[in-house]
């Protein structure tokens, strides 16, 4: 009964460790995106119902209050102002920026959602419903018409 028992536990403690690795090498995974190759396919799927446009990057530094010492790269496209419907995707330098920068994304969605409450309540829907990932040392974060249809495309290119 003991040769059993003691059996089980090995068993048990190599699932535990290959489960470990398992992990650890997927969460140090190498992740590398082209910002603007995403982007442009994430603006050109369909899952918007402005006529959506890239804007320039000194626009993306004050709507969302990110310098250039957090991010390396970002590109963004932003609707004409009838709706909520924007993406924007960042390379962060450093995973410890992190945080700071999704905290940042997240003190813009509560500030649209605000504005748009007052000026087009039925947005905040498509804000609520937004695209908020962390994938490596990139954010994307989308507010589209169509959130599945650009999770679906985040998630194919980011396999």
């Amino acid at each position: 009964m003991k040769k059993k028992i003691a059996i089980v536990i090995v068993i048990v403690l190599i699932i535990i460790a290959v489960l470990g690795i398992i992990i650890i090498n997927n969460s140090n995974k190498n992740i590398q995106i082209n910002i603007e190759d995403l982007a442009t396919k994430i603006a050109e799927s369909g899952a918007f119902e402005d006529e959506i446009a890239k804007i320039d990057s000194e626009m993306i530094m004050s709507d969302y209050n990110i310098t250039t010492d957090e991010v390396e790269g970002f590109v963004s496209y932003q609707g004409s102002g009838a709706t909520s419907e924007e993406i924007v995707i960042l390379k962060v330098k450093d995973k410890s920026n992190l945080n700071d920068v999704k905290d940042k994304i997240n003190s813009r969605i509560q500030e649209r959602k605000q504005a748009f409450q007052s000026y087009l309540p039925e947005e905040v829907g498509k804000i609520d419903n937004n695209i908020l990932r962390v994938e490596g040392n990139y954010i994307i974060f989308c507010v589209s018409n169509d959130s599945s249809k650009v999770n679906q495309i985040t998630n194919d290119y980011v396999k």
